[in-house]
């Protein structure tokens, strides 16, 4: 098979040649403490430019890619060409949703929160982001043209920001101040996420009108749980969210019907999955092994015949330990979430300088082994 027919045979629920691959997309990304030593590793000489500045990981490298004989590549919008990052001197800066945050260490930090004191009228004076800002799309359509022309393998969209409703909604507000909003102050709460709908949603329509006809999947990413639980009860999420993200995917159907939608959440999601299937939501990403109620042999039991997997592959522990560790991972996940198709292998969350470089090695290598169909490993 080819790539392309290989991602495409697993997400119809059927079995391809073998697991397909994925690595390089929102939220099992590689970050730059992992990717110099990995490029070391697999030999890999010469520079690539990174794709962005200032966060924690700043290039997709191909060469890897194709080292590990991934099935998939990825799109991105850009920022706009009119938006400029200031940096204060303490390191602060604010992103394009006005949001100030200040990195530290490998990660990125937000130091405060822009609307945590604002009523309902002070959302029609905030200075809101433009989706229809130039530069987003520079470039886009000719990218994705050449790898559905030019290559074999499947094409993803990676996420229009790195977080969604909820989490811009902590942001702005304040993870507390938002959490008790959505249950204490509900018609600020709704007035909120009504308007960062309509921004999301004008910037997923200006995304869909680039390479709706040419993308296999279309990604949103957002964190909706912790390792122990939801932030919040499912009656919530049904009354808050639930109609937002059904809004959002519906305009993905619309613009890109061949697409299948996936939907990036780490933590303790089981109790969401029937949920976000019944939003339009075709692929639940990062299945994050050691949170609650996350075990893959009872995921893909239950909800197997709605949705498809992408991810599983524990990064807190297996990934960090032994080549040992790492097979026995792979043995499970594949025993768990490949039969019948509908998985596609990767890590659940993004890959950080505390994952060996030849732990990722084995695990590919190993896969295309292991992974083959029919699936029979002891």
């Amino acid at each position: 098979m080819t790539h392309r027919e290989r991602v495409l045979t697993a997400l119809a629920h059927q079995e391809p040649d073998r697991v397909p691959f994925d690595l390089g997309g929102s939220a099992y990304s590689i970050n730059d403490d992992h990717y110099f030593p990995l490029k070391k590793y697999l030999a890999i000489e010469g520079d690539v430019e990174p794709y962005r500045h200032g966060h924690t990981g700043n290039f997709y490298d191909e060469r890897i890619l194709e080292a590990l004989d991934i099935d998939c590549r990825h799109v991105w919008l850009k920022s706009p060409s009119n938006f400029r990052v200031h940096m204060n001197p303490d390191g602060t800066f604010k992103d394009e949703w006005g949001i100030p945050l200040i990195r530290k260490g490998a990660f990125m930090s937000v130091v405060g929160h822009p609307l945590a004191e604002a009523s309902i009228s002070d959302l029609d004076h905030y200075p809101w982001p433009d989706p229809y800002a130039p530069g987003r799309t520079t470039g886009l359509r000719e990218k994705a043209l050449y790898y559905r022309q030019q290559t074999d393998y499947a094409l993803v969209s990676r996420a229009p920001i790195s977080v969604g409703l909820f989490e811009i909604g902590c942001y702005l507000r304040g993870t507390d101040v938002f959490l008790m909003d959505l249950v204490g102050n509900k018609p600020f709460a709704h007035a909120l996420l009504k308007k960062i709908t309509e921004i999301l949603s004008a910037i997923m329509e200006v995304y869909m009108e680039a390479i709706g006809d040419l993308v296999d999947i279309v990604t949103w990413g957002e964190d909706l749980a912790h390792q122990r639980s939801m932030f919040f009860s499912l009656a919530t999420y049904r009354e808050m969210l639930k109609p937002h993200h059904t809004e959002i995917f519906s305009l993905v159907k619309r613009m890109a019907p061949n697409a299948r939608i996936m939907f990036h959440s780490c933590g303790a999601v089981r109790p969401l999955i029937s949920e976000l299937a019944d939003t339009g939501v075709d692929v639940i990403q990062s299945i994050q092994p050691l949170a609650n109620g996350m075990d893959s042999f009872a995921l893909k039991r239950d909800f197997g015949d709605r949705v498809s997997f992408h991810g599983g592959i524990d990064v807190q522990q297996a990934m960090t330990g032994t080549l040992s560790d790492v097979e026995e991972e792979l043995k499970k996940r594949l025993q768990a979430l490949a039969p019948g198709g509908g998985y596609i292998l990767t890590t659940s969350n993004n890959l950080q300088a505390d994952i060996p470089p030849e732990n990722l090695v084995r695990l590919f290598h190993l896969a295309k082994e292991w992974g083959r169909y029919p699936i029979r490993i002891e």
